[in-house]
């Protein structure tokens, strides 16, 4: 096993076997091979030096999680060029900041941040658009262990960014310690493989990085990405997804806890109910303590699936009770500790002796030792050399060696490490003892009517030693003094509360990645009095940057109408997802498409999960039953023994343009004008078989109305139309398209399952049938799905079937029609107007 530089783990990844990443962006699910992403690496790699890019020159990559970012990172570190990640829901101006201090080359961008501004002359490149299919040799370059590999900047909010530079010997004094454990360990999980990992922690953050590029591969593991943190979501793609390990900051575990309260009654009975296990070895005790534990909560187990086992958590603290909380349950709760200048990891709990409270023992190669004061210092090859172009910086953070990690603790007698808090935010009462905020807060949410709570340090009006101030997120009607005396009366002396605040909006502030308190932003608003401060920014504020986003505008006012912004309801949807990604809500489709006002949409969003679906939307039941085994082969028979020779007694066809499907690899998007029932059939008739069977038309859900919503007809009505909705979805493997906006994300999700399952879907873009022959406008919902789904749209004519089968006639005529194939079209960008316009043309063109 060599590992002289991170491009020798490069090799052996790209030479692995199997899917590597799963990404699903809330519309579509895209996988991808080890071999793939090897491939695409060194294409990437080959277009930067082509590009004259050179090594030592700097790309930043501003992005959320896609499998891209794999790509481009691997990319860049091939030819020596490096790599400075920035939380892709970072400001614009500091990623404007960023790339001027380190003179960026290139800056790659992702589809869900911001618009990005002031970047000039320096080149963007959207992340999106990076192209799979290319291959290409990047040119030799000698990379030495001691190259830099990448630049991590903190947020810098009140001072100039902070560039944590990390090299290749950083990264490889980290993960080749954790690779030479896990191979003890990989031939026990070949009957679980593949084990999948959840990472919800961002590739710009140096531990998601570890979860997701260096730890699976060891184990020819699977990451999973998603977007959003909705705990129902998230357990969704656990299960749906068979994912073993999740990935994340301890909040996470904090909102799934939640969840799990609400959605699993024996979660209510942890560490109520004594599981003793069997007499004998203790393996043996220990194993089936935990089968016992696993069979009473096991309504728990089946909201996360059978093959989940484990939480992973880093970058923030976890409390010790929330820890024990998952634990009682049966799942494993792994936790290390580190810093971004640690590359990250420091210690790490081994997962098959974790002990609670602890963040585990350090690495092999890692040196801890603690100070006089209690600051934990770290000293070993994982260490970082400094910060970028800041020698004063650097001088400050390390003495003899050492690094100064900032964070106070203790190591016991075993080398277990314990941390108590960050130096910085003790507070240090008049009395000279030390308050560490955490234990304070563990306190105050235990308090029945705390969601949140914060406290910090801040001096009297005199000046002097500083005093404990709680800021509390509260249930409606709870009163803060009564949430002060009793945390009180379960506190210290030196800890107790001396005043309380009940914070403004629905959160505390947190930093976007990894979700910690924004501490220093807290302390800002008490020292103020808790009155409303512009360097806070909640709900209201947030919401507000989101829809101006989409609108298109810099600002918008709370009182705004959704009428006034201009939002159309695509654009609505995707602002939908936005928001729910933000505020880890998951919204009704009926009340948002009902909203009017931004205020609306804040109340929206406030009520989040808690609020009941309010049935104001169309229902949503796309069929799944009809790509079933008997449904695939009863249609397969069917078609070309009956159904399709049917229908050439009344079409004599001629078709154009087949040259334009031969090259066809994947799905695609058939985009056809409306001129009769007919179409579908005559449509399946052009394509070549290979083709045939694997299509999925949609059909105006509208037309089915009588099934859906039957207590508005007889029944008579009812069973006539879900007789013929049933023989559609069947014999044409055909589902309903809703025309209203808010069955609108349900519908690209579904249409991402479709596509995934290697069906190619057929879709009307007018909307309606023609009256003359005519084309009617293309709606805009063709240009959303092609950009969003990242789906070739193949453009179709048909001519001639108006005159078979007018939409005002029972029965068909005889007659000559024409159907023609356009060249595939690879559409994107969020202008959908124009994308619709542009197969509309293609398909009057043909």
């Amino acid at each position: 096993m060599r590992r002289t530089t991170l491009i020798d783990f490069f090799e052996d990844l790209a030479a692995s076997h199997g899917d590597f990443v799963v990404h699903d962006d809330s519309f579509r699910t895209r996988t991808f091979t080890y071999e793939e992403v090897g491939r695409a690496s060194r294409a990437f790699a080959a277009q930067l030096a082509a590009a004259g890019l050179t090594k030592g020159d700097k790309v930043v990559i501003f992005s959320e999680n896609r499998p891209e970012w794999i790509v481009a990172f691997w990319g860049c570190l091939l030819v020596g060029v490096i790599v400075v990640p920035i939380d892709y829901r970072s400001s614009p101006d500091f990623l404007v900041r960023v790339a001027d201090i380190v003179e960026a080359k290139l800056v790659l961008v992702g589809q869900d941040v911001p618009p990005v501004r002031g970047l000039a002359p320096t080149p963007t490149r959207q992340l999106h658009e990076l192209d799979w299919a290319a291959t290409g040799t990047p040119p030799t370059v000698e990379i030495v262990r001691d190259d830099v590999a990448e630049i991590i900047f903190t947020s810098g909010a009140t001072a100039d960014p902070k560039g944590v530079v990390i090299t290749h010997r950083n990264v490889l004094a980290n993960i080749v310690p954790v690779e030479t454990e896990v191979l003890k360990y990989r031939k026990y999980a070949t009957p679980f493989n593949p084990l999948r990992f959840l990472n919800l922690l961002p590739l710009s953050h140096m531990f998601g990085q570890a979860m997701a590029t260096f730890i699976p591969p060891m184990l020819a593991g699977v990451v999973v990405f998603m977007r959003g943190y909705n705990p129902v979501e998230i357990t969704e793609q656990i299960r749906k997804r068979r994912v073993s390990v999740l990935v994340s900051v301890p909040k996470i575990l904090d909102v799934l806890r939640d969840y799990a309260l609400r959605a699993a009654a024996t979660s209510k009975d942890a560490g109520r109910v004594r599981t003793p296990g069997l007499q004998g070895s203790g393996a043996l005790r220990a194993v089936t303590r935990i089968a016992g534990r696993w069979w009473h909560h096991r309504d728990v187990h089946r909201l996360f699936g059978a093959k989940f086992w484990a939480f992973v958590v880093g970058a923030a603290p976890l409390d010790a009770e929330l820890e024990k909380w998952w634990g009682d349950l049966g799942f494993a709760v792994i936790q290390g500790y580190g810093l971004t200048e640690t590359a990250p990891i420091v210690t790490l709990n081994h997962p098959f002796g974790t002990q609670r409270g602890s963040v585990g023992k350090a690495i092999a190669g890692v040196e801890m030792k603690v100070a006089e004061d209690g600051e934990i210092l770290v000293r070993g090859e994982n260490v970082t050399q400094g910060y970028f172009n800041a020698a004063d910086e650097t001088a400050k953070a390390f003495e003899d060696g050492w690094f100064h990690t900032g964070d106070i603790g203790e190591i016991g007698p075993d080398g277990q490490v314990f941390i108590r808090g960050r130096k910085k935010e003790m507070i240090v009462t008049p009395e000279g003892l030390n308050v560490f905020p955490e234990d304070v807060e563990k306190v105050l949410n235990a308090v029945p009517g705390v969601r949140d709570s914060a406290v910090v340090g801040v001096s009297a009006a005199g000046g002097g030693n500083e005093r404990v101030n709680a800021v509390l997120v509260l249930d409606a009607g709870v009163d803060v003094d009564a949430v002060v005396r009793e945390a009180n009366a379960r506190l210290d002396d030196h800890q107790k509360i001396r005043r309380g605040f009940a914070w403004p909006e629905p959160e505390l502030p947190r930093t976007e990645g990894t979700r910690k308190l924004k501490r220093a932003v807290v302390r800002e608003w008490v020292k103020s009095g808790g009155a409303t401060s512009r360097h806070v920014q909640g709900t209201s504020d947030a919401l507000a940057a989101l829809v101006a986003k989409y609108a298109g505008r810099d600002a918008v006012s709370p009182t705004a109408t959704i009428d006034e912004l201009g939002l159309s309801s695509l654009e609505r949807v995707e602002l939908m997802v936005a928001l729910e990604d933000a505020f880890g809500a998951r919204i009704d489709e009926g009340r948002f498409a009902a909203a009017r006002s931004v205020s609306d949409l804040k109340a929206i969003v406030e009520q989040g999960a808690e609020a009941a679906p309010s049935g104001a939307g169309e229902p949503v039941d796309f069929p799944r039953w009809n790509r079933s085994g008997p449904a695939t082969f009863l249609r397969r028979i069917s078609l070309p023994t009956w159904i399709l020779p049917l229908g050439r007694l009344f079409v004599r066809l001629k078709v154009e343009g087949l040259e334009h499907l031969r090259s066809l690899e994947r799905p695609v998007i058939f985009a056809v004008n409306h001129q009769s029932h007919f179409d579908v059939p005559v449509v399946l008739m052009a394509l070549p078989p290979r083709l045939r069977y694997r299509v999925a038309p949609a059909m105006a859900k509208e037309f089915f109305k009588a099934h859906f919503f039957p207590e508005q007809f007889s029944r008579s009505a009812w069973a006539t139309n879900s007789l013929n909705y049933y023989l559609a979805a069947l014999f044409f493997n055909a589902f309903p398209l809703p025309q209203r906006e808010a069955g609108t994300r349900q519908t690209l999700r579904y249409i991402g399952d479709v596509l995934q399952d290697g069906y190619s879907v057929l879709i009307f873009p007018e909307g309606q049938r023609t009256d003359a022959g005519e084309i009617r406008p293309f709606k805009a919902g063709i240009g959303m799905i092609a950009s969003r789904l990242d789906v070739p749209v193949v453009p179709v004519r048909v001519e001639g079937l108006d005159r078979i089968l007018h939409h005002t006639w029972k029965w068909p005529k005889s007659g000559p029609a024409r159907v023609a194939f356009g060249a595939p079209l690879h559409l994107g960008g969020d202008d959908y107007e124009q994308l619709a316009r542009q197969v509309e043309q293609a398909v009057r063109d043909l």
